[in-house]
């Protein structure tokens, strides 16, 4: 009897352990050092240097699940970039998805993992504002972001040409030369 009791109670401390994983996310920290590489550069490849006044503005938006992700990756880009990127300084916001009108003057926004919902409801919101936007998840070029990265043999941008095209979002030629294009594997 005694063997069944400490069975079950390891089985519910680990049923415990793993369910707290369920209800947020996990991003690799390398990866996000990538992304924070990436992500001013992309802004400087783009026609969006024509609107920049004196900063870049970058918005990195999560759910509040995944705040502590969101404010390393606006750290991992600070350390990176401590004199902005070429001549622009850098002006960074962190926001969960309900706080959408903090990214209203962003030139691109990073967006994490969330609900279908809350992505089309932020699409709509940075298309309309003419906002750049990179994802982390790849899966969410279908539903209209404009960049991501594809993980193979190796890392390169990939891109969204139609709702970039869209959104009146123009990168330079070399980054389209050296970054997978969303849709043409089936074209």
């Amino acid at each position: 009897m005694k063997k069944i009791d400490n069975k079950l109670v390891s089985l519910v401390i680990l049923f415990i352990l793993n369910s707290s994983n369920l209800f947020s996310s996990t991003y690799n920290e390398e990866l996000l050092e990538v992304f924070s590489k990436i992500a001013p550069r992309l802004v400087v490849m783009s026609n969006q240097t024509d609107e920049i006044r004196s900063d870049i503005n970058i918005c990195v938006v999560n759910d509040p699940l995944d705040d502590k992700y969101g404010s390393l990756l606006i750290h991992k880009i600070q350390k990176n970039y401590p004199n902005g990127v070429k001549n622009y300084k850098l002006k960074l916001i962190n926001t969960n998805y309900s706080g959408l009108n903090a990214c209203q003057q962003a030139d691109i926004a990073i967006m994490f993992d969330t609900d279908d919902q809350s992505i089309e409801k932020s699409l709509k919101f940075f298309n309309r504002n003419r906002i750049l936007t990179f994802s982390y998840n790849p899966k969410y070029l279908e539903y209209g972001v404009g960049v991501t990265l594809y993980i193979g043999k190796k890392v390169v941008p990939y891109i969204n040409l139609d709702a970039l095209r869209k959104n009146r979002i123009e990168l330079d030629n070399t980054l389209i030369q050296i970054s997978k294009i969303y849709g043409q594997e089936e074209r």
